[in-house]
């Protein structure tokens, strides 16, 4: 036992000693105005909706071809959500759904071309977070929703040699490919769904936006 001990202990140093480990993260802003024009003229503009993501990551070179590591996402928004009836005022209200949500993305990644400073990387990964909503109106807020994410997807990124130590790299999330789940907890319901998806972003799965898009850089040491 001791023996087993002592080899993996020296194979973890070895590979410590030859594996090059990159420490960095990656930031992204979605941001969406909507203004309405109605047929007899008038016109409606509802809060700007944004989604701000912040994803450091630390990941390390097995050879030229292969790393492995992982990321933690946080993720802060404002989601226009629709209208609901206000009882008060006796009238239609906008509804703004806030956000703030974090996520766990272990992942493998495997170079696929290589020209002069820039490379193709295809990322698998498997992603779990949880997003806490609150709702609130003109006269009102509540806590609406906890909503957990989870699931595993394929997708491309970009890494570009800025210099010798540091990179830039472009996740390409609107290209993933993979299955997600969620499970939403509503005061009155619980709904979960499940699905087989090319992803085209958006601001209907923020976890998984944690885990599939952005722009960053990253230093090797």
């Amino acid at each position: 036992m001791k023996k087993s001990a002592l080899i993996l202990a020296l194979s973890l140093v070895a590979f410590s000693a030859n594996a090059q480990f990159h420490l960095g993260g990656s930031f992204s802003v979605n941001f969406d105005n909507e203004h309405t024009t109605y047929s007899s003229g008038n016109t409606s503009d509802k809060e700007n909706a944004y989604l701000i993501n912040l994803k450091p990551k630390v990941y390390w070179n097995i050879d030229e071809k292969m790393q492995v590591g992982g990321r933690v996402g946080f993720a802060f928004g404002r989601i226009n959500t629709g209208t609901i009836y206000d009882s008060e005022k006796k009238e239609t209200a906008d509804v703004v759904n806030r956000a703030l949500g974090w996520s766990l993305t272990p992942f493998f990644g495997y170079k696929l071309l290589n020209w002069e400073k820039i490379s193709v990387w295809a990322e698998a990964n498997v992603f779990f977070g949880q997003c806490y909503n609150t709702q609130k109106t003109e006269t009102s807020t509540s806590e609406w929703s906890t909503q957990s994410e989870y699931g595993f997807q394929i997708l491309p990124y970009v890494n570009i040699d800025l210099t010798e130590k540091l990179s830039l790299q472009i996740h390409v999330g609107f290209l993933s490919l993979g299955w997600f789940g969620t499970k939403s907890d509503y005061p009155d319901k619980v709904i979960t769904t499940s699905t087989w998806d090319l992803h085209k972003g958006g601001f209907s799965g923020i976890i998984q936006g944690l885990a599939d898009y952005g722009i960053g850089l990253v230093k090797t040491f």
